[in-house]
């Protein structure tokens, strides 16, 4: 539940996206790709429904965005003596894939299709980017470098816009490195994402992203075609599947905790039968009877909430890894936990008790 509250940093609902690949057959330098990027965003563009498409080297929740990560220079920035070198993930775009992705746009604006055909180098970073590098002030206008080895006379890209941080790899992804993206000329890839966004429900879509790519060039096929939204619960199946067990197996204990309580006091009354038999002829009253077994339930209740709160904190922290954003020891759920073994235990307990009470001293003792 905490992990499906947690914003991606871009709107998922009626984006569609698929994969190609460019072969170097055709595509042997960035001019072939940029007049096949330019024509396949225009016939996107034509389909009804569609408001807005873009091409990514690789989309959000794809499962390979680590790969792209790489180091670049901030102009200007000089790193603490002894600090690890930051890798940001880097990505190439086109058309319109911020506001088809529902990006927000902070400062300054979007990359365009002008930037892919202009002899100027620029970029976008994000959010996190922008306040890891400058925390006081503005990053419109300011320059970084692809690499860290710098060839001579190479240019640098200035930073046109700052937009909102996206969760690259999953919802509970914690880097706050930042991304940088790059004009789809200044970042040849031969592996790219073709994202739209529709009004109708995305997968009616399909058929005809992967036609129109045929159109374009018939080589090529569009695979892994899904919405954004099947994405991010993909990549939640790794936490959900373990958090229902963990839920099944809660109710399991819970069960056997019941019927262990019952069945141990269930016990405690037969053996202890001719005892009760005796103290009940002497003048025992059945409320002092009943009090007796109680007493018992309570302090197996006592010791298993003292175990079972010691066993909570190790369980917890053994599963912080597992489930997001969770304390190991959670005071309103253990309080929680605690009313409802309570409730539990006070039924299994009184049900012996009453037994006990309702026990005829003469059976007793004639059946001993």
């Amino acid at each position: 539940k905490r992990v499906m509250e947690v914003s991606p940093g871009f709107r998922s609902d009626h984006i569609l996206t698929g994969q190609f690949g460019l072969p170097w057959k055709g595509y042997r330098d960035a001019a072939t790709f940029l007049s096949f990027a330019d024509r396949l965003m225009e016939e996107v563009g034509r389909q009804p429904g569609v408001s807005a498409s873009g091409l990514i080297s690789d989309v959000p929740m794809s499962g390979t965005t680590s790969k792209s990560a790489s180091v670049v220079t901030v102009v200007g920035y000089a790193p603490e003596p002894g600090a690890s070198v930051i890798v940001h993930p880097q990505f190439g775009v086109a058309g319109n894939y911020f506001r088809a992705m529902g990006i927000p746009l902070h400062e300054g604006r979007y990359i365009d299709h002008s930037d892919s055909h202009s002899a100027q180098q620029v970029c976008v970073v994000d959010e996190d980017f922008a306040r890891r590098y400058w925390p006081q002030g503005s990053a419109i206008g300011q320059q970084v470098y692809r690499g860290i080895d710098l060839d001579p006379g190479e240019q640098p890209f200035t930073i046109v816009g700052v937009v909102g941080a996206v969760k690259q790899t999953a919802l509970t992804d914690g880097n706050t490195t930042g991304a940088i993206y790059f004009p789809y000329s200044r970042y040849f890839s031969r592996n790219y994402f073709l994202v739209a966004r529709t009004s109708l429900p995305p997968e009616f879509l399909g058929p005809t992203m992967s036609k129109i790519l045929r159109q374009v060039d018939p080589e090529l096929p569009l695979d892994n075609i899904r919405s954004m939204e099947m994405r991010i619960a993909d990549s939640l199946v790794l936490r959900r599947s373990p958090a229902l067990l963990t839920g099944i197996f809660a109710g399991v204990a819970l069960l056997l905790a019941a019927i262990g309580t019952y069945g141990v006091l269930s016990y405690a009354v037969a053996q202890r039968r001719r005892e009760i038999g005796v103290r009940m002829a002497l003048g025992a009253q059945p409320a002092q009877i009943r009090s007796q077994f109680l007493l018992l339930g309570v302090r197996l209740f006592a010791a298993g909430t003292i175990l079972g709160v010691v066993g909570a904190w190790v369980a917890g922290r053994a599963m912080q890894s597992v489930l997001f954003n969770v304390p190991t020891i959670h005071v309103a759920i253990i309080a929680g936990t605690v009313l409802v073994m309570s409730l539990v235990s006070l039924v299994a307990c009184w049900l012996p008790a009453r037994r006990a009470s309702k026990v005829d001293p003469l059976v007793a003792l004639r059946a001993d």
